[in-house]
């Protein structure tokens, strides 16, 4: 029996998925970005309900990741968006993977790996228009539409780029990174170079942007039932598949001015009762990514919050519902042990509790419960061997 767990609503990522389809431009298509395992909820599962929905396009960063979904029956189209080495490629051109191609060398050393194999590899050419991370920049597209040009065994199936900062309301920048791209995309038909595709818009952009809709929308985020960032309205009415849970392992009542946890940071202000859950840092409870601050007001949150946490008090994230009411942490988040305080709230071992766990930050190793109608269908669990391995109930 599972101590700690996860349950996921695919009924809720099959109504996000309407919702992005509702608003979506008529010549375009979504292309579900399921990265990162999608974003934690698991790629398979999620990608399979995002196709019984209609969806035939599909995103990932690496090329494991897209052989992944091809070892589970996933067909249409798989892009890679992140860059390859030679040694991935011909896997990923017989998995019927399309990769992208960021930079002019790996032009004619794929087109000859796939002259020597017998293949044909369809690709998506990267512009940097800005985001600095990956990309051909302007004054390299000459030399790259040649090398395109005399390579027989490559398709540009598409073009795209990558906003930086789509997220963000002022849309100064994004909007010239989209003339970037327009004007390499124009440069590449001059010098011969004709896509089938053109795609640009990530969630914010595919909300803000319509007119940058084009043939796809690299959709993720929304998928998983959040909003990009603050201010985009409501647009979409979307809902959040997550839920991690835990069961309350122990449970006492504990004298006023009881210490708590490493270091005694925690110091009961009554008499209460704690209880003991099953969750903490190995299993990605209390982990939290590195932000930088963006402006004064979110310094000045970050520095509230870490003096707060000096005292004793947690603002945050480290709330957790119990019988449908929050309660705080008690002391530090331990390994795999956390005390809570309750309060008054009455608490029996086994009862469950639910936690914010960041998705991405999730331990994989952690069961995952698939919901559809009301009813569990499948779990997913971590084998002796290493493998996630799904099994319908």
């Amino acid at each position: 029996m599972a101590v700690i767990w996860i349950d996921i609503d695919l009924d809720a990522v099959a109504h996000n998925y309407q919702e992005v389809t509702r608003i979506i431009q008529s010549q375009a298509r979504c292309m579900a970005v399921v990265k990162a395992d999608a974003y934690g909820l698991g790629a398979v599962e999620v990608a399979r309900t995002l196709a019984a929905e209609g969806c035939e396009a599909f995103a990932v960063t690496t090329v494991e990741e897209g052989l992944n979904l091809r070892r589970h029956g996933l067909e249409g189209l798989i892009l890679v968006l992140g860059p390859t080495l030679p040694q991935q490629w011909r896997k990923a051109i017989e998995g019927g993977l399309q990769l992208s191609l960021a930079d002019r060398q790996s032009i004619s050393r794929l087109d000859e790996l796939c002259r020597q194999e017998g293949l044909k590899a369809a690709v998506h050419l990267k512009l940097e228009t800005g985001m600095g991370r990956t990309g051909m920049r302007p004054e390299e597209l000459p030399e790259v539409a040649e090398l395109l040009l005399n390579a027989s065994h490559l398709e540009v199936a598409g073009v795209y780029t990558h906003f930086a900062r789509a997220a963000q309301r002022d849309h100064s920048y994004t909007r010239g990174q989209y003339e970037k791209f327009r004007d390499g995309v124009a440069a590449l038909e001059r010098y011969g170079i004709k896509s089938q595709w053109k795609h640009v818009c990530n969630s914010a952009a595919f909300l803000d942007y319509p007119e940058y809709h084009h043939d796809f929308v690299r959709i993720g985020t929304l998928l998983i039932g959040h909003m990009p960032g603050p201010g985009f309205g409501r647009q979409l009415t979307l809902k959040d598949p997550w839920a991690a849970k835990a069961k309350v392992l122990y449970a006492h009542r504990v004298p006023k001015g009881t210490y708590v946890g490493y270091q005694s940071i925690y110091k009961t202000k009554t008499e209460t009762t704690l209880a003991v859950i099953g969750a903490g840092y190995a299993d990605g409870f209390g982990v939290v990514p590195h932000f930088v601050p963006q402006g004064l007001w979110d310094l000045l949150k970050i520095f509230v919050k870490n003096t707060a946490a000096l005292f004793g008090v947690t603002l945050g994230t480290e709330k957790i519902k119990v019988h449908g009411q929050t309660v705080p942490v008690a002391g530090k988040i331990g390994m795999q042990l956390t005390v809570l305080d309750l309060g008054q709230l009455e608490s029996l071992p086994g009862d469950e509790v639910e936690i914010p766990l960041r998705r991405t930050l999730a331990n994989p190793r952690l069961l995952r419960q698939y919901w559809r109608q009301g009813r569990i269908y499948a779990k997913r669990t971590l084998t002796e061997e290493g493998v996630l391995e799904v099994q319908a109930e």
